[in-house]
């Protein structure tokens, strides 16, 4: 029976006994709390929409601004909510820049709040405990026609945040930016934005603990979810069942320096064109992210059950990715599990990366049942990589592989 000595790989030597023994690898378990599926709060103010989605293009001069803000200060720290919503001949809210702390916005049936005049600040700004934005309706931030690039829901120091059935469109930069929270959820929202756009992420989960987001459609022009650390570290984050459609990935980065560690992405769908035909300009799938100028460590990662169509990056371990802002540090990626993953209809020239950092940070990884249809990969390096019945194998300087079988279980606890 061989042993393989994997150096440092977590922090003292660790030996590894392959093909039928013990192999210490941690799933990821995600979101610590029992999420539920949301429901609406109480309403504290209704508001009726008095224009049409028509004047998109020219919207008035004379806006909702004062009397959104008004009302949404009038609940605001309730957790209650202002509904907007239509009339018989009026089905639009068009509005400057927004605060809310601590309030729920609901987007009723049929109804758009556009963007007008909201310049270089974000569209949407949320902070406090018990906030919501929820639909069935649309914010649109009208981005196709601003020069400025503000976020469109901008949300800060968060305590049970909630997104909610409602659409998102035409960000200017990113959709959903979620930075030091805890408690977050984000529930059946769809971003719609084509993939030719620049910097439109869809959903940014910065610094945050205890996150889920499930049953969400998302197409934009560049991460479909990604996870960072500006402002402190991340953990306890489950994504499941989504779609992505001309994203640049479900990605973990670039800002990694405060820590990322128990990440569960499971059960989600990424096809590289959206529903326009357009397809994504960086088209990849899995993928984690870093440089020397914001890294950090990354930990107990696990994808499960991934399905990939139209993908040119199939699976993206990267710790070179660029000069990105943050400060400086050790990209090292560990305990990383790839589990059931399989692509098809890669685009031209398809690839896969797995790149460690150095010798002394390999990148530590598991791919078990994973099946593509192009095994190619460029620039792999330092990397202990664990094989169970899967159809690429990693090579490249400071490579090693081993084979070992993983317990199919309920995600939790060691893998054998």
């Amino acid at each position: 029976m061989q042993k393989v000595h994997l150096p440092r790989l977590f922090g003292a030597a660790l030996t590894v006994l392959c093909a039928s023994t013990l192999i210490a690898q941690t799933l990821a378990t995600g979101d610590s709390r029992h999420v539920r599926p949301p429901h609406y709060p109480q309403i504290c103010t209704v508001l009726r929409a008095q224009f049409s989605a028509a004047d998109r293009a020219t919207p008035p001069a004379t806006d909702d601004t004062a009397r959104l803000q008004a009302a949404l200060d009038n609940c605001a720290n309730s957790g209650q909510a202002v509904l907007l919503a239509p009339t018989f001949t009026s089905n639009a809210f068009y509005a400057g820049a927004l605060t809310m702390k601590g309030e729920a916005l609901v987007v009723g049936w049929g109804v758009t709040l556009f963007g007008n005049n909201y310049g270089s600040k974000q569209f949407i700004s949320v902070s406090g405990a018990n906030a919501a934005i929820m639909g069935p309706g649309t914010i649109d931030g009208r981005g196709d026609l601003l020069s400025d690039k503000p976020r469109l829901i901008n949300a800060k120091h968060l305590e049970n945040f909630t997104v909610f059935n409602v659409t998102l469109t035409h960000a200017a930069k990113m959709h959903l930016y979620i930075e030091d929270g805890t408690g977050v959820t984000v529930w059946r929202l769809r971003v719609k934005t084509p993939a030719n756009t620049k910097n439109t992420d869809g959903i940014d989960l910065d610094s945050v603990t205890d996150a889920t987001v499930f049953n969400s459609f998302i197409e934009d022009g560049d991460d479909g979810v990604a996870v960072k650390t500006n402002s402190g570290p991340a953990s306890n984050i489950t994504v499941r069942n989504n779609r992505f459609y001309g994203t640049h990935g479900m990605s973990i980065g670039s800002q990694t320096m405060y820590g990322v560690s128990n990440v569960l992405w499971e059960n989600n769908q990424m096809f590289g064109t959206d529903e326009w035909g357009n397809v994504a300009t960086d088209n990849n799938g899995i993928r984690i992210k870093s440089d020397e100028t914001c890294g950090g460590e990354v930990k107990q990662v696990t994808y499960r059950n991934t399905r990939l169509v139209g993908i040119k990056h199939l699976l993206i371990f990267n710790t070179a990715y660029g000069t990105c802002s943050g400060h400086a540090g050790i990209p090292w990626y560990h305990d990383i599990v790839v589990n059931h993953v399989m692509a098809t209809n890669s685009q031209s020239g398809a690839y896969s990366q797995f790149q460690g950092y150095s010798a002394s940070y390999p990148l530590g990884l598991y791919l078990a049942d994973v099946h593509l249809d192009v095994t190619k990969q460029t620039s792999s390096q330092y990397a202990n990589v664990g094989l169970d019945n899967s159809n690429i194998t990693p090579a490249g300087p400071g490579v090693t592989t081993f084979q070992f079988h993983l317990r199919h279980d309920d995600g939790h606890g060691q893998g054998h």
